[in-house]
């Protein structure tokens, strides 16, 4: 190997590394181009389709869509201006101190409700809540990215936002520690249940020994169909049929389980890659693919990336490759298709490592932004190459 050929690898590996971290830059990016959707959706269901579903008897869902309660919406200065909708606390005590007084508690209980609010009935609900060690709370960002703390302080609580996605039209990916700091819910129920710790590492999160990216495109093991389906076996019961049982039945029906309360139904809804779904639901799959470790990354996937990568550089760096020429013939008398050659060569190869990497590991890239990043490279090069000819 000659020097100019030493050179020519060593700058196609650089270009390799710095094209991964370029990579996982992408994967932290709210939103996705809208042929990444229609790639991430059709890979999606045919995974989908063969898809383990978790077992129903392991969670119990309540309902708070229908159990609501008015209180008094006040102004800044703390006068009344109306009313305002919030969960029936009372009926959400009542239900709270049936379960903590029984043998067999549930396995963790996942309260996704906002309480920002003040009610007669806060101080019974926060005596109960706190008779549970391995139960959650929802707290959210207001519009100015700020915490808005809920009123029971003392009881352990996560970040239900969905941060990523949610800033233009769905919940496509998901976060798990948002400024690297604040643990969203599934990451703390993830600790909670399995005793581990979490940090951030750079676009990484590292949980206990394993990695993964802090943004990935959510596997579904549920969808809002699965929970309407009666016979599927996760129904969600309404909050007030519960009051219908005695303590003994309520007990019965979550010993064991992880309990998800939450509005199933009505005011927590957003778009998700397949479907319409409420809130409490998507944090209970971000959840599932922690525990499944869907996301996590390893060796042989930065192997995969780098070899794939170094063959891309070679293709900027070198002039001319075979996907270019097939294209260039077959659709040379079209002048876009002609110019876009080089740019549809790297995206069709990209797609087919997303695919790769996607049914390996369960990670997608950003086929559409890296396509335009080697594209843009390739034509840089071409210029220098062109002017040091002349």
């Amino acid at each position: 190997m000659n020097k100019k050929q030493f050179f020519l690898w060593l700058g196609i590996m650089a270009n390799a590394l710095a094209m991964i971290l370029l990579t996982f830059y992408f994967m932290s990016l709210p939103w996705l181009a809208g042929d990444e959707k229609l790639l991430i959706w059709s890979t999606s269901a045919i995974k989908f389709a063969n898809r383990e579903v978790p077992a129903s008897e392991d969670f119990a869902l309540i309902n708070t869509s229908y159990d609501l309660q008015l209180i008094d919406r006040l102004d800044e200065f703390g006068f009344p201006v109306g009313q305002r909708v919030i969960t029936d606390r009372e009926k959400l005590t009542i239900i709270l101190d049936a379960i903590a007084k029984g043998e067999n508690t549930p396995k963790y209980i996942i309260c996704d409700i906002h309480f920002l609010d003040s009610t007669i009935f806060d101080v019974g609900l926060d005596t109960t809540l706190q008779k549970f060690d391995n139960l959650i709370i929802s707290y959210h960002l207001n519009d100015y990215g700020e915490i808005e703390t809920p009123i029971f302080n003392k009881v352990n609580r996560g970040l239900s936002d969905y941060v990523i996605g949610s800033v233009f039209d769905g919940v496509y990916k998901y976060q798990l520690l948002h400024h690297d700091s604040l643990k969203l819910t599934p990451l703390k129920i993830f600790e909670d249940l399995n005793g581990t710790k979490s940090e951030s590492i750079g676009p990484f999160v590292k949980i206990g020994n394993h990695w993964t990216p802090n943004n990935f495109i959510m596997n579904y093991r549920l969808l809002q169909k699965d929970i309407e389906n009666i016979e599927a076996g996760f129904n969600p019961v309404n909050l007030g049929e519960l009051l219908y049982l005695e303590e003994l039945d309520i007990q019965e029906f979550v010993a064991g389980k992880i309990v998800v309360i939450g509005d199933f139904f009505e005011n927590d809804m957003h778009e998700t890659l397949f479907e319409i779904t409420a809130g409490p639901l998507i944090l209970l799959n971000a959840f599932l693919n922690i525990q499944a470790g869907d996301t996590y990354v390893n060796f042989w996937f930065f192997l995969l990336l780098f070899v794939s990568y170094c063959y891309f550089s070679y293709m900027v760096f070198v002039e001319g490759d075979y996907m270019e020429s097939r294209i260039t013939k077959y659709f040379g008398a079209v002048k876009l298709a002609n110019y876009l050659a080089g740019f549809m060569s790297y995206l069709i190869f990209l797609t087919l490592l997303s695919c790769i990497t996607f049914f390996l590991f369960n990670i997608h890239l950003n086929v559409f932004f890296l396509a335009i990043t080697f594209y843009l490279m390739d034509k840089l090069v071409g210029l220098i190459y062109a002017k040091m000819k002349n």
